[in-house]
């Protein structure tokens, strides 16, 4: 039901820079010891609720709960993507902007991410519901697997692989 990967390229139009305050082209982005740690206890936190929303609201066929952990869900989901978008890819990308191959990697990265966002985000929209329809009931438990596969799949990968291009500059 859900394209997590849709294979179109975007183009990046902003350099990250656009709308903050004395936007010139010495703006820059610094090294926050803190972010990567930060990111990770968002995964955490992430897990956690998408664990909840099972145990606590599909198996107790319990529609209210599943609606209110999909909220948390998603404004979590959302203020880690500002965090990774507004302070680890610029920083990122400011710092390898002379090594080409790894900077399209990360802008790699980054569009992927964009594409499980907007899966996660229509999930969310969808079963955010305190009645479900029959369609909704049979249809929940593969789209919650699929989503569940791709956050796997990517938090694994920004913690072994990603996260690990962050260094001080």
């Amino acid at each position: 039901m859900f394209r997590i990967f849709s294979g179109k390229s975007r183009s990046n139009a902003s350099s990250g820079k656009q709308g903050s305050r004395d936007a010139g082209p010495d703006r820059s982005i610094s090294y926050d010891p803190t972010l990567i740690n930060t990111l990770k206890g968002d995964h955490k936190d992430l897990i956690n609720i998408y664990q909840r929303i099972w145990s606590e609201g599909y198996e107790q066929q319990d529609f209210r709960k599943i609606a209110e952990l999909l909220k948390a869900f998603k404004s979590t989901f959302q203020a880690h993507l500002i965090k990774e978008n507004v302070s680890f890819y610029v920083y990122l990308e400011q710092s390898l902007h002379e090594d080409a191959h790894t900077l399209q990697i990360v802008k790699d990265f980054r569009t992927d991410m964009n594409d499980i966002a907007n899966a996660v985000v229509q999930f969310c929209k969808r079963y955010s519901r305190e009645i479900f329809t029959g369609q909704m009931l049979m249809d929940f438990k593969q789209d919650y697997e699929k989503i569940g596969e791709a956050l796997t799949r990517r938090v694994s990968l920004e913690e072994r692989e990603l996260y690990t291009l962050y260094r001080y500059s």
